[in-house]
């Protein structure tokens, strides 16, 4: 099974921002995607790399993944567990779910920050370019 590794980054919240996705398969990186987003918010930046890492499993034919975040908050709205209440989160809610619906067995989990290190390093390392 695959497992993806999201996390997006923002200095200043709201401040220039990026994303980090780590894909991997039996604890192995097999691809990753980092680049810079804009000015924007930390959730917006999370809900961002999530959307990189679901457009990553469609493209390359990815049916069951397990996706983690350090983002409680994106988790919680996903799992549809928290409403989406913040206006500049809806329509980045909106298209996450159009595409899990796209994969036929996901499971999204809310880790700790110190267990995200790599799609953490991958975020920062886009803000640094």
């Amino acid at each position: 099974m695959f497992k993806i590794y999201c996390d997006g980054a923002s200095r200043s919240n709201p401040g220039e921002a990026s994303i980090g996705v780590s894909i991997q398969k039996n604890n192995i990186e097999v691809g990753n995607v980092y680049r810079k987003i804009g000015i924007a918010s930390n959730n917006v930046a999370e809900y961002q790399a999530l959307i990189e890492g679901l457009k990553y499993c469609i493209l390359n034919g990815i049916d069951e993944v397990e996706i983690f975040l350090d983002s409680k908050l994106v988790v919680e709205q996903m799992n549809k567990n928290y409403k989406v209440k913040s206006e500049n989160l809806i329509n980045l809610f909106n298209e996450a779910q159009q595409l899990t619906s796209q994969i036929r067995s996901i499971k999204l989990t809310h880790i700790r920050r110190e267990n995200n290190k790599r799609a953490d390093e991958l975020a920062n390392k886009a803000l640094d370019l």
